[in-house]
């Protein structure tokens, strides 16, 4: 730009001397610099008028030959151009691989405008949802009527997914997932998880299958050996009292195990119970006293609660949840370790704690503790006699009533596991 500067500068002084001589000579010097400046300019306006006119065709071809400061523009623009088109080319062949990898993908996706109007989708959203080109910019909440995903849209609330049948085909089920993104526009994820809600049905009905049937010879053998255990140990060999003894401990341990699977698939297959007010004073109360007695009065421990703790729920599955919270703490943690139980009520939140001043918990075991015989320790909760699956039944439970379990510890400085339930 520069050059192209000086260029035109020095023309302009070349031109004013020589037509400077040129009046100079025919005696008439203004007005031979008033013409020959009046040529130039219209000179110069053709040069911009053929730029222009470059311009206005879309900058097509090769920009019209000039020097000077105006050629250095053109150069300038033609570069410029140049690059534009290189961007252009390569966002036109990350969009066609985007499209290519969108087609291919079995999860459908729609691009939701601002208003919630449908922008785009992929071939899977249209076949999930039976779109078709009609559908393209209509409110996507007047093509799919359900009050829930109507809600879901409006609502903006996007942390959960929605699971709702499909409108074309009622027997499938469809997961809806959204997330919003530049200005205010909305990808909506479909996925068809008919299939993973039919094996996790398989599954339930196998665990609730299997526990029932494991009743019957598991009773059987419990009758047994207490009938070989009430003989004289003295007229059965030396080796079998031992032997006796393991297998009603073992037996025991399965008795616990099949009655827990029960307890879990029921609380997965069916429906919540009626609501009654439960005193959780009272509740926990034999719930201490079972686990005073567990403790062998070895651990310390205390119980507070808030002025009349008034829960609605099922008795039993809150029993069921808070003895596992309870005995967990005295099976986990050595003698002489304090345990304090507190209930508590703040704002709308009722909230019960069990703190512990035992071994803990590695941070990292804590996202997988609720989930089916997970162990952070196997050894030691095998010694202890558990079996794996008490924070599964405590984590249903609170779904069941609307709550939710928290947990934090510190390795070596024991653990709080806090229940908290939404009061009206």
């Amino acid at each position: 730009m520069q050059r192209g500067l000086r260029v035109e500068l020095q023309r302009i002084i070349l031109l004013a001397v020589a037509l400077g001589i040129s009046g100079f000579f025919n005696g008439h010097i203004a007005l031979t610099l008033l013409v020959g400046g009046g040529l130039y300019m219209a000179w110069t306006l053709l040069k911009i008028l053929r730029l222009y006119q470059w311009l206005d065709s879309g900058g097509r071809g090769i920009p019209p030959d000039a020097s000077g400061v105006w050629g250095d523009i053109s150069d300038q623009l033609y570069r410029l151009q140049k690059r534009n088109t290189r961007a252009k080319n390569e966002l036109r062949a990350v969009v066609k691989r985007v499209v290519k990898i969108t087609s291919a993908l079995d999860e459908g996706l729609i691009i939701l405008d601002a208003e919630h109007s449908v922008d785009w989708w992929n071939p899977a959203a249209a076949r999930l949802l039976d779109l078709c080109s009609e559908d393209l910019y209509q409110p996507i909440t007047n093509l799919l009527r359900t009050p829930a995903f109507v809600q879901f849209i409006q609502a903006g609330n996007f942390d959960l997914p929605l699971e709702l049948p499909a409108p074309n085909e009622p027997q499938r089920l469809l997961q809806f997932s959204a997330r919003v993104f530049g200005k205010a526009e909305t990808a909506l994820v479909i996925m068809d998880i008919t299939r993973l809600r039919q094996l996790e049905e398989m599954r339930k009905e196998f665990v609730g299958n299997i526990s029932h049937e494991l009743r019957t010879p598991l009773t059987v053998l419990t009758g047994y050996i207490e009938t070989l255990q009430d003989q004289d140990m003295q007229h059965l060999p030396a080796a079998w009292p031992r032997a006796l003894q393991q297998m009603g401990q073992q037996t025991e341990r399965m008795n616990l195990l099949t009655e827990d699977l029960l307890l879990l698939s029921r609380l997965e297959t069916t429906s919540s119970p009626p609501k009654v007010a439960v005193a959780l004073d009272q509740l926990l109360e034999p719930i201490i006293d079972n686990a005073l007695a567990l403790s062998g009065h070895k651990h310390n421990i205390s119980f507070t609660s808030c002025q009349q703790p008034l829960l609605d729920g099922d008795a039993k599955e809150l029993h069921s949840a808070l003895s596992n919270l309870v005995y967990n703490a005295v099976r986990h943690n050595p003698q002489g370790c304090d345990i304090a139980i507190a209930i508590e009520r703040r704002a709308d939140t009722l909230s019960i704690s069990i703190r512990d001043t035992g071994l803990g918990i590695d941070p990292l075991h804590i996202p997988r503790l609720t989930e089916r015989f997970y162990r952070a320790d196997s050894s030691r909760a095998t010694q202890s006699g558990g079996t794996g699956l008490g924070l599964a039944i405590v984590k249903h439970v609170l779904l069941r009533h609307h709550g939710e379990l928290d947990i934090t510890s510190t390795l070596g400085k024991g653990a709080t596991f806090t229940c908290r339930f939404a009061q009206a």
